[in-house]
């Protein structure tokens, strides 16, 4: 794991193995040789592709902390979680902002990068959205990939005002164990979570691992979903925008006034 040692002594460090497993350094990610290009696909290298990352986020007011690398069916695929400290979020001393990178070489999906928080007290990863890095793997991408990545972050970073206002509509919006055994069924059929996870989100509701989330609102809910997510970091990215699709329809009904809260997955 790569940490910036000279400021990470002061801030909160989220335990990003919480959030992925198969922790590997990145000096074996620099190993994994890339496929010959055909006509029509030109794989991206997965270390140029964190290396162009941690250039473009040297450009903005944004500093990275702490990394988590882990590469999956024999180096074909990459996935990098990536704290980020500077953005002077409302809720910082809350949660702590992650940016994710993954590719692939097997063409199993589309490089791409996502954000997202995770509250400091546990680690426990949701995104609030994803974007796509190109549409393809094509002939000039490595050419496109500083801009790409550039407007990405800029998108990603432009978000964070509608997850903020997410965080205080979910902290001020109270349930009972009636909504909240519904809106767990409703997140099932949204495709918030497996059949099977069920039973361990309603221990984790009734239950919480963390005295922060033993109130009765959103957020506590909310965090009872991410608890079992946990180190299924290809899922979470899907599940988190089943889920917010969920809990922001029922945030915005119970109250009207803060209808500016959105799904920005």
């Amino acid at each position: 794991m790569n940490i910036n040692t000279e400021h990470s002594a002061n801030q909160e460090l989220l335990n990003l193995r919480v959030c992925a497993a198969d922790e590997v350094d990145f000096a074996d990610v620099q190993k994994v040789s890339t496929p010959e290009a055909s006509d029509r696909w030109t794989p991206i290298a997965h270390d140029a592709l964190v290396n162009q990352f941690r250039a473009t986020i040297d450009n903005t007011e944004l500093e990275i902390v702490n990394e988590h690398h882990s590469l999956h069916r024999y180096g074909q695929r990459y996935f990098g979680l990536f704290q980020v400290k500077g953005v002077g979020r409302k809720h910082g001393s809350d949660v702590g902002t992650v940016m994710c990178l993954r590719n692939s070489h097997d063409k199993a999906f589309r490089a791409g990068i996502s954000a997202g928080d995770a509250p400091f007290v546990c680690s426990n990863l949701i995104f609030s959205n994803e974007i796509v890095l190109g549409r393809r793997h094509t002939t000039h991408i490595m050419r496109d990939l500083p801009q790409i990545i550039s407007r990405a972050i800029g998108q990603l970073m432009d978000s964070w005002t509608t997850t903020d206002n997410r965080i205080d509509s979910y902290k001020s919006t109270e349930i009972d164990d009636r909504v909240a055994h519904d809106l767990i069924l409703r997140g099932y059929q949204a495709g918030a979570c497996g059949k099977t996870q069920i039973a361990d989100i309603l221990t984790q509701w009734h239950k919480p691992e963390h005295e922060n989330f033993e109130g009765r609102d959103l957020w506590s809910l909310q965090n009872a979903f991410t608890n079992v997510w946990r180190g299924n970091t290809l899922n979470t990215a899907n599940r988190s925008s089943s889920l917010y699709s969920v809990l922001d329809t029922f945030a915005s009904c119970a109250n009207p006034v803060k209808a500016e809260v959105i799904n920005a997955s």
